[in-house]
């Protein structure tokens, strides 16, 4: 074992100026305006509300996301600020790269120990200053301690082992124009010029170099994972996705924090780069108070998106009617920085006993919905005759907590029934009396119901406003598990009717009207709230008789950290939820001419629930009836949700006072409908399947981006009939599944279109 005196031991330039010759097969990074042009529109959607809602508050902020796994095309995505930013710990990243780099070179090994002594003692983070020197140190342990513990004083042993030359040398070799080390760690630099200096795109370039074994070997790239993935410093990605697969570096000054690193999720593995600064003077020096909760915010988000994406659309024949109405909703909530889901269930049979998952899949921060488990394990316990609604437990002053219902207002010690505790809890998610619930029922037998009843996510781990010091310990739900719960309850699946009956004649006298109770005021619902931090749900049955479903309606508002602003937000979101699905499964199909046997009679009456078509008089459709191209290119623009133009189609046949004529001019302007002349639209000429599908997948495509990966060949008999200005779109809505061919295996690309076909693309155009 070597051991190396500081400052003696040295290594010429030269010598390892020659050896990163082998760095001559990486590629300079070129950080263009192609590079930093967003391919994940939809992980935009996700983030960009978050680095907008940041800047208001006087956080810059800057993202990078690079797929490692090749699932997402191995696309990068890079949002926010391309400023450069003081580096903090992110910048130990070069470090150990170069560190490795040597170690593979044979002029280092891990486990050689260098001298430190007292002199080279710097404060700030990391447990190595409280030690006693001179002491001899593994460079491994150096490295492990730099990368875990952001320990600044074996950073600085390292930058003296390896020199500012030489990893300088190495961040210049990649082609970085902005990442720096300028100076040791907790020594002011001379000048701004020899600050410490990282930017997103550079950071992106670095950990995806690392991983892909470009700059250093499998084996120094998964010690270096190793060590990120004993990270210690957990405020930032550690705080926003415990005991998730993940390896990081953070970094933090006065008014800089931030978190690097890979998310692991097995076949959707990325890097990530999340970089912020202050920005307003009143607030130098708040860059972990202020800035971390955005940290945390962009990690959980880019996590659910990862988790969430790619995934199968709902099946357009699953509930077309509500997926129309609702989809909207939410994709809209998604531009304005929420996170929704929305669990379906019919519990009457008029719907064939359809469920629906829209929206996220993946888990909330329950707040108060987690009750409806307690609840559940209760009347369970009284149903065994373990425990009896009269029953009265004494109510303790150190069992009362703050937060949401009116117990915590009266005098303790007092005998409480378990059913005015239960009612509380239900009624005005009491949280005093749901703790004493707790004790009384036990997290375990909780917990055992859910495994028993096969929910796989909705857990009890702790009591309101207790902490919880593991992640096995806080409590978690989702929208399918609590549907499939209220469905389960509903249907006395492991309940008396007696206890089924109580727990809705609770739900129906529930007192917060914020969010079901304030879009449905008066109907017959029966529901319980939840409310906590940035979430805010409801969940419980919409009652119409005869067409019963279980709902569940779950937000996260990724904006804010701020519970009043977060159900300022979330709230009118859940109540629009609400009333489309209220009024959806109460809409009663008007056309006399569409009965039950029709194909089609699912389609229609979806599309017309949405408002996306109208019939051709009051009780009638006519589904048999040919479309035009002037009524096609209408339900074109309600579906898409186009806004009718106010300027004036340029087509000398569509006159400026005709009842479609602003729907053409949107549908001129976005691109998605064209004349059959240049100036001549034919309004009235029924349309052909050939038009249809070509305004179908300019319509998709102007929504969605281009459609990408379809195949060159067609399965029809009638391929060669099939216009060469058509081929691409029909090729592309076969990919996408929005169209097919006959029995017969024909096409019939100048066939025309019933209003009833077209109707069913139009509900596949907006559902797959």
């Amino acid at each position: 074992m070597r051991t190396f005196k500081f400052p003696a031991f040295k290594i010429c330039l030269s010598v390892f100026l020659a050896a990163t010759l082998l760095l001559a097969q990486i590629s300079p990074l070129q950080v263009s305006a192609e590079a930093q042009t967003p391919l994940w529109p939809s992980l935009k959607t996700v983030l960009q509300p978050i680095i907008d809602s940041a800047a208001k508050q006087g956080i810059q902020v800057s993202v990078g996301v690079k797929d490692l796994s090749g699932t997402y095309d191995n696309q990068e995505i890079l949002l926010g600020s391309p400023d450069k930013y003081y580096a903090a710990s992110t910048i130990k990243m070069a470090i150990v790269a170069l560190l490795m780099q040597e170690v593979e070179a044979g002029r280092l090994r891990l486990e050689d120990k260098l001298t430190v002594n007292s002199d080279v003692v710097v404060g700030g983070s990391g447990t190595l200053k409280n030690e006693k020197f001179p002491q001899d140190i593994t460079i491994e342990r150096l490295a492990r301690l730099m990368i875990v513990q952001s320990d600044n004083t074996a950073t600085n042993v390292l930058i003296d082992l390896l020199t500012f030359e030489k990893i300088n040398a190495l961040i210049d070799n990649l082609g970085f124009d902005v990442m720096q080390l300028g100076r040791k760690m907790l020594t002011p630099a001379k000048s701004p010029a020899e600050d410490n200096y990282v930017n997103a795109a550079e950071l992106l370039a670095l950990l995806d170099m690392l991983y892909s074994g470009s700059l250093v070997s499998d084996k120094s790239r998964e010690q270096i994972i190793t060590w990120m993935k004993g990270q210690e410093v957990k405020t930032k990605f550690g705080a926003a996705l415990p005991g998730k697969p993940i390896a990081h570096k953070t970094g933090e000054l006065g008014d800089v924090s931030h978190d690097i690193g890979y998310f692991l999720e097995p076949g959707k593995e990325i890097a990530i780069v999340v970089l912020t600064k202050i920005t307003k003077p009143e607030d130098a020096g708040k860059a972990q108070e202020l800035g971390n909760p955005i940290v945390q915010r962009v990690a959980r988000a880019v996590y659910n998106y990862l988790l969430d994406n790619p995934s199968p659309a709902p099946s357009p024949d699953s509930w077309p009617a509500l997926i129309l109405t609702v989809s909207p909703i939410i994709e809209a909530a998604a531009k304005n920085g929420i996170r929704v889901s929305v669990g379906l269930k019919d519990l009457s049979t008029s719907q064939g006993s359809r469920e629906l998952l829209l929206g996220s899949h993946q888990s909330y921060a329950p707040a108060s919905t987690i009750k409806m488990a307690l609840v559940s394990a209760l009347m369970q316990e009284v149903d065994d005759g373990q425990l009896s609604l009269d029953q009265k437990v004494t109510v303790d002053p150190e069992d009362v907590v703050g937060g949401t219902g009116s117990l915590q207002n009266e005098k303790f010690p007092q005998d409480v029934t378990i059913e005015r505790l239960a009612r509380l809890m239900i009624t005005q998610s009491d949280n005093t009396a749901t703790n004493v619930l707790i004790d009384a029922v036990g997290l375990d037998k909780v917990d055992a119901l859910m495994n028993q009843l096969g929910l796989k996510v909705m857990h009890l781990g702790r009591k309101m406003f207790a902490a919880a010091p593991t992640p096995a310990q806080d409590n978690y739900i989702d929208a399918s598990d609590l549907a499939a719960l209220l469905e389960k309850i509903y249907k006395g699946d492991f309940l008396s009717g007696k206890s089924r009956d109580q727990i809705i004649t609770w739900m129906k006298a529930q007192e917060v009207k914020t969010k079901f109770g304030a879009a449905l005021s008066g109907l017959p619902i029966a529901h319980k709230t939840g409310e906590n931090g940035n979430v805010t749900h409801d969940s419980g049955y919409f009652l119409i008789p005869g067409r019963e479903v279980a709902i569940a309606v779950m937000t996260e508002v990724t904006t804010t950290s701020s519970f009043d602003e977060a159900q300022t937000i979330g709230n009118p979101v859940v109540q629009e939820i609400a009333r489309a699905v209220y009024h959806t499964i109460a809409f009663d199909s008007v056309y006399t001419d569409v009965n039950a046997g029709h194909w089609a009679r699912s389609y229609i009456e979806a599309a017309a629930a949405a408002s996306l078509v109208k019939g051709t008089s009051e009780s009638t459709f006519s589904p048999e009836r040919l479309v035009t191209r002037a009524e096609f290119v209408s339900m074109l623009v309600r579906a898409f949700g186009l806004k009718p133009s106010i300027g004036l189609p340029t087509f000398v046949d569509v006159a400026a006072d005709s009842w479609f004529a602003a729907d053409v001019a949107a549908a001129q302007e976005t691109g998605i409908a064209n004349g059959q002349t240049d100036h001549v639209f034919n309004p009235s000429a029924p349309i052909s399947r050939t038009e249809m599908v070509s305004m179908i997948i300019r319509a998709y495509e102007y929504e969605n981006g281009s459609v990408t990966g379809f195949l060159e060949n067609l399965p029809y008999k009638d391929i060669n009939h099939i216009p060469a200005w058509s081929k691409n779109a029909v090729l592309k809505t076969q990919y996408l599944g929005l169209i097919n061919g006959y029995e017969d295996g024909t096409f019939r690309p100048s066939g025309n279109v019933t209003r009833a076909e077209a109707v069913k693309s139009l509900v596949y155009s907006r559902i797959k």
